[in-house]
């Protein structure tokens, strides 16, 4: 599978502690000095406060402690301490996986303001052999909002070359979807299914 950037792990703000420290293990958040554990949850709580902007929402000790805990137990992230002593929060490659499919299922694409009259057309012709994986495709895309206009032809009205690759790496289908740009004719009945 390819490489997936940073920008591609950080759609989505998360919701709970423990997305939060997947959230921040995935940027590979640094702290420093935290000698000792109760040091190391004051920097984490100091750290989440100023990420979390205006939606701030208080977690305590007890509930980051339970969260790195059980995140490590389940092999999400590792810890490690560094020569500086400071520590490190990393995703584990399993890490990694849950939270793409974390932002995999929060995904939507953001509505434009104005719409610049093309259409995303998305084909992809995935093998027989691979037909499951078709079918999360095509679930995906009927969540997304796409309108099916033949059987393997779904069309949007606004970028979503950004969300396209995620899925479709995620999925490891890219060699059979493309995404283009179109103009198409006498588009009104797919302008009112849009709303445009």
């Amino acid at each position: 599978m390819g490489n997936m950037g940073k920008s591609r792990l950080d759609f989505y703000k998360p919701e709970t502690v423990g997305q939060w420290i997947i959230f921040l293990a995935a940027i590979g958040i640094t702290l420093s000095s935290p000698s000792g554990t109760r040091a190391f949850l004051k920097e984490l709580h100091k750290y989440l406060d100023e990420k979390q902007g205006e939606n701030k929402q208080k977690y305590n000790s007890q509930q980051l402690s339970q969260a790195i805990y059980y995140l490590k137990k389940r092999k999400f992230i590792k810890i490690e301490k560094l020569d500086s002593g400071e520590i490190r929060i990393k995703l584990t490659e399993r890490g990694r996986r849950r939270k793409m499919q974390y932002d995999l299922e929060r995904m939507q694409i953001p509505r434009q303001v104005s719409w610049d009259g093309k259409w995303r057309m998305l084909m992809f012709d995935i093998p027989e052999s691979q037909r499951n994986l078709r079918g999360n495709l095509t679930d995906k895309l009927k969540r997304l909002g796409f309108a099916q206009f033949q059987k393997s032809v779904w069309l949007y009205p606004y970028p979503c070359e950004n969300e396209i690759d995620f899925i479709t790496e995620y999925f490891s289908i890219a060699e059979y979807v493309n995404l283009i740009t179109v103009k198409i004719e006498n588009d009104k009945p797919l302008r009112k299914e849009f709303g445009l």
